[in-house]
């Protein structure tokens, strides 16, 4: 079924893509999970979990710019498919090696790589395809709904990963992921999904595809508030970024793998309730409001992460830090569909993604020498005992100072006008001419 114009409103439509996108991301969590345990048991190395991060975020950042152009020249539709194929091809890779008994960290990156362009793609097509099906009342609630369909699967993921991984190993998590990339597919083939007024195809622009890519820089550099609020999103990337390499060694520090995979589902339950209740807030609190509340909120888990010793308490703190973060992603995306026309979405938000993901490879480089080398010598020479000892209390200590760093960045952020009133003006930003 080719695209079409459909109703703004279409419930059908938006639960569909809701339950492609947690099919697909079930199959991924549980692949991950076994792709994190393999590196960990072969390495033992920060740096390679490293390495894994960095090919997940650097290719899709480079295409992003040209695969927003494309969302918005070409059927979104097909881009979703072609995005999924894409990432199909690098879980096939790892698969591959897996098998045969010779995967390595070079197949996982390979594989990490093609799976990134493909969300690089994939991104900007989703969240500027929701818009149009939802009024901008109805967005909010639609968007906690994405958010809880994504979590159900980060929930049940590592759950399940880490039931069947000693039962089927790695390549039958990962022959998990290929199917549900397949049947995911073959539900979006089937389904309409609309395009924005005025819409062709993108054929009505004799613009070059290099040239237009640059669109959403100028765009973005051109409304100073959603610039500012990008730079708020930019710190804290960052310190998530160092976060998210550091926690899969730190867990395992001292717990089993069947207690960190319960970890990992309870991060999952915490973005279900999230988006669940940012629908609900959205009711009585601006987006900016709640983006603020839940990101001060990040910074206080991360300073009580650097403490948790035991299953109980990184449960808790992975089930706040997700609850927090869940509501701070939903309400900016929310504030930057609503401010961005729907007809440059595509270029717009893919900027948006790259440039926010920007500081991650930096984060993820520098997390390495940070945990291994910095901190053992600042502890050593200080002789702080507040954290323990060995690799657990090295890696707690940069969990919790960074935790303290985020709280007094984000109390600067609520004192600035521009990001506090981003939402007052009712009058969306109206489209530049693309050339």
């Amino acid at each position: 079924m080719d695209d079409a114009l459909v109703p703004r409103s279409s419930p059908r439509t938006i639960w569909t893509l809701i339950g492609v996108e947690s099919m697909s991301l079930l199959g991924s969590e549980i692949a991950r999970f076994g792709v994190s345990v393999w590196i960990y048991e072969a390495t033992r190395s920060v740096g390679a979990f490293s390495a894994l991060l960095l090919a997940n975020t650097v290719p899709g950042m480079i295409a992003s710019p040209l695969a927003g152009s494309i969302v918005d020249r070409s059927s979104r539709k097909r881009v979703m498919i072609g995005a999924a194929t894409v990432s199909l091809c690098g879980t096939l890779i790892v698969l591959a090696g897996a098998m045969l008994g010779t995967l390595s960290m070079g197949m996982v990156v390979a594989g990490a790589c093609l799976a990134s362009v493909g969300e690089a793609f994939q991104f900007p097509a989703l969240e500027a395809t929701v818009p149009l099906m939802a009024s901008e009342d109805d967005l909010p609630r639609y968007n906690g709904f994405l958010e809880s369909g994504r979590a159900i699967s980060m929930l049940a993921g590592p759950a399940i990963g880490g039931f069947l991984l000693g039962l089927t190993g790695l390549p039958g998590l990962l022959a998990i992921e290929v199917t549900t990339f397949v049947a995911a597919t073959v539900v979006i083939a089937a389904m309409a999904i609309p395009r924005p007024r005025g819409s062709d195809d993108g054929d009505d622009e004799p613009v070059s595809l290099l040239a237009d890519s640059v669109y959403g820089v100028r765009w973005i550099y051109r409304h100073k508030a959603l610039l500012k609020l990008l730079l708020v999103a930019l710190f804290a990337n960052f310190f998530i970024g160092v976060g998210s390499v550091l926690m899969a060694p730190y867990a395992l520090s001292f717990l089993s793998e069947r207690e960190f995979g319960i970890t990992n589902g309870l991060f999952g339950g915490g973005v279900f309730v999230g988006g669940i209740a940012y629908g609900l807030l959205a009711r009585r609190f601006s987006n900016v409001q709640q983006f603020f509340a839940g990101a001060l909120a990040c910074g206080a888990v991360y300073v009580a992460y650097g403490f948790s010793r035991d299953l109980y308490s990184l449960g808790a703190m992975n089930f706040l830090f997700a609850l927090a973060m869940t509501i701070t992603n939903a309400a900016i995306m929310t504030v930057w569909q609503t401010k961005v026309p729907e007809d440059v979405q595509g270029r717009v938000l893919a900027t948006m993604f790259m440039l926010v993901e920007l500081i991650v490879p930096v984060s993820y480089v520098v997390s390495g020498p940070l945990s291994e080398r910095l901190v053992p010598r600042v502890l050593a020479a200080t002789g702080t005992e507040l954290w323990g000892g060995g690799l657990t209390a090295e890696i707690g200590a940069l969990f919790s100072v960074m935790g303290v760093v985020l709280v007094l960045g984000f109390a600067l952020a609520t004192m600035v006008r521009d990001i506090r009133e981003i939402e007052a003006d009712d009058e969306a930003p109206a489209a530049e001419p693309a050339a």
